[in-house]
């Protein structure tokens, strides 16, 4: 994940998500997670969280590729 530039008259931010690297971070947590019998919590939430942006990443994409459809 990288910021890509700052529109300072909005306040926005764009940041260009790479779903390969979040899919190796949660498969890398699920593995800590299966593997550690401590019960890790905060590995498992974290990889809740990634999933909601995996979910959300690929929400948006969707949207935005069905709203270039419509266009043409």
């Amino acid at each position: 994940m990288q910021k890509s530039y700052v529109l300072e008259h909005t306040m926005q931010v764009k940041v260009d998500v790479d779903l390969g690297e979040i899919n190796e971070l949660i498969e890398a947590l699920d593995q800590l997670v299966n593997d550690d019998t401590s019960n890790n919590w905060k590995a498992k939430g974290l990889a809740s969280k990634l999933k909601a942006l995996r979910r959300a990443t690929v929400e948006e994409a969707k949207r935005e590729f069905e709203n270039m459809l419509e266009r043409v």
